[in-house]
């Protein structure tokens, strides 16, 4: 299942630094192929932190954050994130450490922070490390 997501991540991401889009057909097929290995294995699926991700996203919308991104973040949490303080913690430390990355990488690059900022590299980069 960690492979997956690893590969997974690797494919999103690079989409997203490309095209500054996350396909909803890449999330489908993600979600089946998460499902598939999760019933397979037996492995437990994450209601509580599916609602919590949910719940907390709703607000990003207003900052512009893509739909993509959310859904991205809603479905790896389904599957990856434990509804655990520590996990948590490891997750928003993750993101904040590899969003800034991003954020400083796009202002060396454009030289302006009026283009879009892929966000699939820090969820999907935060997801793997509170994973593991």
């Amino acid at each position: 299942m960690y492979l997956a997501l690893i590969g997974f991540s690797l494919y999103i991401s690079y989409i997203d630094l490309k095209s500054h889009r996350i396909p909803n057909k890449s999330l489908f097929c993600a979600s089946l192929l998460f499902l598939s290995i999760s019933v397979a294995q037996g492995a437990p699926v994450y209601l509580k932190s599916t609602v919590i991700s949910i719940l907390t996203s709703l607000p990003l919308i207003k900052f512009r954050v893509g739909a993509g991104d959310i859904k991205l973040l809603i479905l790896t949490a389904f599957f990856f994130l434990p509804p655990n303080l520590v996990i948590l913690i490891r997750f928003l430390s993750a993101f904040s450490a590899i969003a800034a990355s991003l954020i400083f990488f796009t202002l060396f690059k454009e030289k302006s922070l009026q283009s879009s900022i892929a966000l699939a590299p820090a969820i999907c980069g935060a997801v793997i490390w509170s994973a593991s």
